[in-house]
């Protein structure tokens, strides 16, 4: 009966998985959301049947986006059917919110690399040098515009010019940085679903509660010291420190970010103000100069419980 009903459930979940898979692959608009939503059948299916059944539904996700795509769609269902399985198992364990993020961006960046890897191999497709192409390309639109209006874009065209130059040294932070934010979606939107099927899941701390520990003060300060010694360029420190420096300023705005949403919320002053703050942030050049320095004072001085206190 259990063996019945088990295949009666891959099924179901094989068919959503498809429908999904067709959505994100030619429905370009739909597909932004669609994507978030491909792992939640392997999820679904690995809290019901436990962790060896679901790598079956895997092996016939990757038969159905072969046959439904091409042998290039393959890393879709290894990568959304890995973040799934991995979710699952750990919901059905009961392990914590915290948890649940790691073994998620794990997932990701494992995937992430290995697609990096067999695009090159396999497919002789550089990821790498298509984003190179692209920013060369709208270097040359952005001179081409300010030609044409009669506008100084040479600032624009050095900003540019520098992501060119480090971008290729960046591609671990860039990585982690993309695994995690894949991963807190892909958890925020299966949340909703498990909690629509009755499925108990491990309740996140409020944004505004959010506080990174102080020791990451220390590590972002040597880091912006090794940066003012200026290192070569393409050295084994420079590449280390670059991708530490960017990661570390990340973590430094996200708290910044958190101390908005705690210190309105303390004033009772409601969401709409702390998120339009955060839109002009986004809007804004110096924007997340001022909230990167509000996170460095928050952690360093515990802005949060002096406020509350």
């Amino acid at each position: 009966m259990n063996q019945t009903r088990a295949l009666i459930e891959g099924a179901i979940m094989a068919s959503v998985y498809a429908v999904l898979f067709l959505i994100t692959l030619y429905i370009p608009l739909l597909s932004i959301v669609s994507t978030f939503f491909l792992s939640i059948p392997f999820t679904l299916y690995t809290i019901r049947n436990g962790l060896k059944k679901s790598y079956l539904l895997v092996a016939v996700a990757i038969v159905l986006s072969v046959l439904l795509g091409s042998i290039a769609t393959i890393f879709i269902p290894i990568l959304y059917g890995a973040v799934g399985v991995v979710l699952g198992y750990l919901i059905k364990k009961k392990k914590s919110a915290f948890a649940l993020l790691l073994g998620a961006t794990l997932a990701y960046i494992s995937n992430l690399l290995l697609t990096y890897i067999i695009s090159i191999m396999l497919l002789d497709v550089n990821i790498v040098d298509g984003v190179l192409k692209q920013i060369n390309e709208l270097i040359s639109n952005t001179e081409r515009i300010g030609k044409t209006f009669g506008t100084d874009v040479s600032e624009a065209i050095d900003q540019l010019q520098n992501l060119l130059e480090v971008i290729t040294y960046i591609i671990p932070a860039l990585i982690v940085l993309v695994a995690v934010f894949s991963a807190f979606i892909s958890i925020f939107v299966t949340n909703l679903i498990l909690k629509r099927f009755k499925i108990e899941v491990p309740d996140w701390r409020p944004f505004r509660e959010w506080s990174f520990p102080k020791s990451i003060i220390w590590y972002y300060l040597a880091t912006m010291l090794i940066m003012f010694t200026d290192p070569e360029q393409g050295s084994g420190l420079y590449i280390a420190t670059v991708n530490l420096y960017m990661i570390l300023e990340t973590v430094m705005v996200i708290q910044g970010f958190s101390f908005i949403y705690f210190y309105f919320w303390v004033k009772k002053k409601g969401k709409t103000i702390p998120v339009l703050v955060t839109i002009g942030a986004f809007l804004v050049p110096i924007g997340f100069y001022v909230v990167r320095i509000l996170g460095i004072i928050d952690i360093g001085f515990d802005l949060k419980k002096r406020i509350k206190a």
